[in-house]
């Protein structure tokens, strides 16, 4: 049993001012009377100098305060939340997607649901046990089963909403692998909101019920967003914001859209969105750089006109401006001469030349590292190119022997490094093959690897295992687009702030120096701390959207995070959840509901008023 509105049990503070009636004296007022015989009685009372008397037990009272007390009861809405069998084992799975952040009726839903499992923590009998699992995009045992309130309490903590839709099917089966030979008795709850699309097959060998969290709600989102330059004479820092909202329910609302960057507004506009029709709206902005050539992050806020927003998280969208062309490169070694050539006819570029030697003692630098010939035993924070490698490996990759003239075989044209790079008539010179299992092939010869992507937390190395000099590569158009494409690359990962973009409320990947810590402001100001191991530091956030500020010693990051997921912004609930039956059949799982008593408290209290009444009302109560 639960109290599904515990705080109207407040009510009950009437009792004290009810008891007070009973045991304060009665003022009465002066009457000529014939005589005082009959009165003595009253004329000791008047006489009295405390205005108290001793509380005598009334019927009266005591239908009173059982009225009180029903009443806060009923308010209170208690329910059952289901009990476990003795020496049964309870798995509650609970969805903590993205959704489960919205606010409805009942509250906010994973508060909700944190209060059911709470609820069933305590009612659990001797013997019994319970686990809890998070059902995110990954299942997470966050309570191992036990029956320690302590540890339970410690699982329910770390149960936070964010990232795309739950995977309620292996939450369910990491659940039931860990019921195998429970007692009788023992079950699968699965708490969620059902605010995806799709059906769910959820198979175990013990009972599994559903028990929905929270109610259909009309929401208002961004459901994309996207910044692209738009320069000319008069306005070269022009861009145009891309904006997709939608309203998830019937009907049409009125909404504010506004765009800002770096904290001043640059546009307003008001939007009328209808149900299930999406709205593009196309804002043009000026968005000049800063002073380190860095573009202001853009914000777009939809703000809704008719009332609070169930659903916050997907009314603010961040994205990295284009505004931000100057590119710091610093050429490490001695390139080669066509190398050196297409990164000098790019404008947009700084080229810093510098030797191996001197980027060990300058410390981490801000910008593209073009590697020539040798490379440092760790790879430089951020986006990299390595040409023509000597030494026996790659930041962990290892090389080959020179293979001389190797046959192109196969491409990556997915990349967007490879986008209008053609391979088929050119003939490469001596490569030294990328072998290993950390490299990502993207250009594929009869004796392996001649160009591939190294991808690790703190950045991405693109390393070309030849001399482009020694072919006829760089003498075709193919060899600029590929270079324009890696500084096109590196400008956008930079404007982005340096940390690789995530789906909301997962842990930032933050590349710092060992032995230091990571110091990261969230966007609503609270300041976590994450120490750093092997070169990489995960913090833990929360699920807020807009701009996180990284500080790692005197180095500046920042981190950009949006929910940008129409599925999760729809809180409608959609999903068909089935159980997997005998033969491979399937059949549907009726979500449990909660069965409130507060109707049969309600009539009881109609009851205890009657009673009240009849009493009060009765012949010679009344003097």
């Amino acid at each position: 049993m639960e109290l599904l509105s515990p705080w109207s049990l407040a009510w009950l503070g009437l009792l004290a001012p009810l008891v007070l009636l009973y045991v304060l004296k009665r003022r009465r007022e002066p009457r000529t009377v014939g005589s005082t015989l009959l009165w003595e009685a009253a004329l000791r009372d008047l006489r009295a100098e405390r205005p108290w008397q001793r509380l005598r037990p009334h019927l009266s009272l005591l239908l009173q305060a059982l009225v009180l007390l029903a009443g806060a009861v009923a308010l209170a809405r208690p329910a059952g939340a289901g009990q476990v069998p003795s020496g049964a084992r309870l798995a509650v799975v609970v969805d903590v997607s993205s959704s489960m952040a919205a606010r409805d009726a009942e509250g906010v839903r994973i508060e909700r649901a944190c209060e059911v499992v709470r609820s069933l923590a305590r009612s659990l009998p001797e013997g019994g046990a319970m686990m809890i699992v998070a059902a995110g995009p990954e299942a997470e045992v966050v309570a191992a089963p036990t029956a320690d309130r302590v540890r339970l309490e410690r699982g329910i903590d770390r149960l936070r909403p964010g990232g795309p839709a739950a995977d309620l099917e292996g939450a369910v089966a990491v659940a039931a692998e860990r019921l195998q030979g429970a007692p009788a008795g023992s079950r699968v709850l699965v708490l969620t909101d059902a605010a995806f699309d799709g059906q769910v097959t959820l198979a175990a060998s013990s009972p599994v019920e559903v028990q929905r969290i929270g109610e259909a709600s009309v929401n208002h989102a961004i459901v994309a967003l996207d910044v692209r330059p738009r320069p000319s004479e008069d306005a070269p820092d022009r861009a145009d914001v891309y904006a997709r909202l939608a309203r998830f329910g019937a009907g049409s609302a009125e909404a504010r859209l506004v765009v800002s960057a770096g904290g001043a507004v640059l546009e307003t506009r008001r939007v009328t969105l209808e149900g299930g029709a999406p709205l593009g709206v196309v804002v043009p902005v000026d968005l000049p750089p800063d002073a380190d050539a860095r573009a202001p992050v853009v914000e777009v806020r939809l703000e809704a006109l008719d009332g609070p927003d169930p659903f916050p998280l997907d009314d603010l969208a961040v994205a990295p401006s284009p505004a931000a062309r100057r590119l710091p490169v610093f050429l490490v070694g001695d390139a080669p001469r066509s190398v050196r050539r297409v990164l000098r006819a790019d404008r947009e570029v700084e080229l810093y030349a510098i030797q191996l030697a001197e980027l060990a003692e300058r410390g981490p630098l801000d910008g593209l590292h073009v590697f020539a010939g040798e490379t440092p035993a760790r790879a430089p924070a951020g986006d990299s190119v390595v040409v023509a490698p000597r030494g026996a490996s790659v930041f962990g990759a290892p090389l080959g022997e020179p293979v001389p003239a190797p046959r192109v075989v196969a491409w990556e044209e997915a990349d967007e490094r490879l986008r209008f790079v053609p391979f088929g008539s050119v003939h490469l010179g001596p490569v030294r093959p990328i072998e290993g299992a950390s490299a990502r092939a993207l250009l594929t010869t009869d004796a392996g690897i001649a160009l591939g992507a190294l991808t690790r937390p703190a950045g991405e190395t693109t390393v070309v295992a030849f001399d482009p000099d020694e072919g006829d590569w760089a003498s075709g158009p193919g060899f600029v687009v590929f270079f324009r494409n890696l500084l096109e690359r590196a400008r956008r990962r930079r404007a982005a702030g340096g940390i690789a973009q995530g789906p909301l409320g997962a842990p930032l990947t933050v590349p710092a120096p060992d032995g230091g810590e990571v110091r990261v402001t969230t966007p609503s100001g609270r300041v976590v701390v994450g120490a750093v191991r092997d070169g990489v530091a995960l913090v833990e956030v929360p699920a807020e959207p807009g701009v996180y500020d990284v500080a790692v010693g005197e180095r500046r990051l920042r981190a950009l995070r949006s929910l940008l997921d129409a599925q999760e912004s729809d809180l409608r609930p959609r999903a068909q959840l089935t159980r997997g039956g005998a033969g491979g059949g399937v059949e549907a799982i009726e979500p449990v509901e909660h069965h409130e008593a507060w109707p049969w408290l309600a009539g009881a209290l109609l009851v205890l008023l009657l009673l009240e009444v009849l009493w009060a009302s009765r012949r010679g109560a009344v003097a």
